[in-house]
This record gives C-alpha cells, sequence and structure tokens, in this order.
C-alpha cells in the first residue's frame, strides 16, 4: 500500500514541517540521486526525498540496498552545504534508528560504522553522501533504508551478498504501521541533526 504522508505531522525543527516536508515519488532509482541534485540542494534544504519503490538503492562502497516495494521506508534528507556533516552525523543516526527501535521493544545495535542490525541479520542502513558545491562545503544527503514489513529473502538479489537481512515483520511476526515509523524515525533524525547544529 502506498504510503500516506499528507496526514503526518512532524514536531521537528531542523527537518521541514508541514505539506512540503516530502517530495515524494512512486518509483525512483535512488532517493539519493535526487536529494544530491543542485537544484534541491539549493531550493530543499531540510526537506526528505521518499519512495515506495527505489529500483537502484545505495549502500556503502558501491554496494546495492534493496527492500521491498511498498513495505519497507527509504529516504534521503537534504542537508544542503552550510554544514559539514561526519561519521558523528552516521552515528546519531544509528542511534535514532535504535531509539525507534526501543520504542518497539526491540533490541538492536550499530555495526560500525552505519548498519543496525538485530541479532546477527541487518534490518537498517544509514548514508551520508556528498558533492561538490560552490561553498567551502559538500551538499550533503543523509539516506536511510529501514526494512519494515517485507517477506522476501533479500539476499536473492545480491546472491554473493554474505549479510543476512531481517524486518521487523520477519523479527516479530507483526505488521508495522509505516506512516508511524517514519514519524518517529524523522523526529528522532531531526534531535541527531540538531545535536550537531545547535551544540
Amino acid at each position: 500500500m502506498q504510503l500516506v504522508l499528507k496526514d503526518i505531522s512532524l514536531n521537528t525543527n531542523w527537518i521541514k514541517a508541514g505539506s512540503s516536508t516530502f517530495i515524494y515519488f512512486d518509483q525512483i532509482e535512488s532517493t539519493l540521486d535526487i536529494a544530491l541534485d543542485k537544484k534541491y540542494q539549493s531550493n530543499s534544504v531540510g526537506k526528505i526525498v521518499i519512495t515506495d519503490y527505489q529500483t537502484q538503492g545505495k549502500g556503502t562502497y558501491n554496494k546495492s540496498w534493496f527492500c521491498e516495494p511498498f513495505k519497507d521506508l527509504t529516504f534521503s534528507i537534504i542537508l544542503g552545504n552550510k554544514h559539514n556533516f561526519n561519521q558523528s552525523l552516521v552515528d546519531e543516526a544509528c542511534k535514532s534508528v535504535l531509539h525507534v527501535l526501543t520504542e518497539l521493544e526491540i533490541v538492536g545495535y550499530q555495526k560500525k560504522p552505519n548498519d543496525i542490525y538485530i541479532d546477527e541479520e541487518k534490518i537498517a542502513g544509514i548514508l551520508l553522501s556528498n558533492v561538490g558545491s560552490n561553498n567551502d562545503f559538500p551538499y550533503q544527503a543523509l539516506s536511510v533504508g529501514i526494512n519494515i514489513n517485507s517477506n522476501l529473502d533479500l539476499n536473492k538479489f545480491d546472491p554473493s551478498s554474505k549479510i543476512t537481512s531481517t524486518s521487523l515483520l520477519k523479527h516479530t511476526g507483526n505488521i508495522y504501521n509505516r506512516e508511524d515509523i517514519l514519524c518517529k524515525l524523522i523526529q528522532s533524525l531531526d534531535k541527531a541533526i540538531q545535536k550537531l547544529v545547535y551544540p
């Protein structure tokens, strides 16, 4: 089922709140490609590029990130070029994901540098990316992928991968409301960004 974003009410300060928070696509190759586009970097800092079907998701070291269409969450936050974020933001973002998992009574952990695991299975990944700009700092975007209701063996998309993936559904047997988790996650990520922008 398609994400219903119009009714989401965010309590955020750095990430844009309101009806224009989300830049939504039914299907797109990668939210990161859009988030790093200079047009969006210039006009949409603090907004979130999100899709229900990401066909060429990106992971660390040029690896791929696979999610089941209309089942999981994949989005990128447009960070602009006023701040030069680094691994500290990735670590804080991982804490944000873990915080949301804790609220769901699920114990996870960060596997450095940027993955979230439950037991020995990967459930989420964070990616901080940048492209050049005319500023002293590069344009940046923070991408998040988290498996929510997928029930596929995502390793079949990359047979060479030695990583076993899971999802909230696989782990607990329960179906989750993606909008609720998205809202909790964005609000937690907003606090993570603020922590670094307004120390």
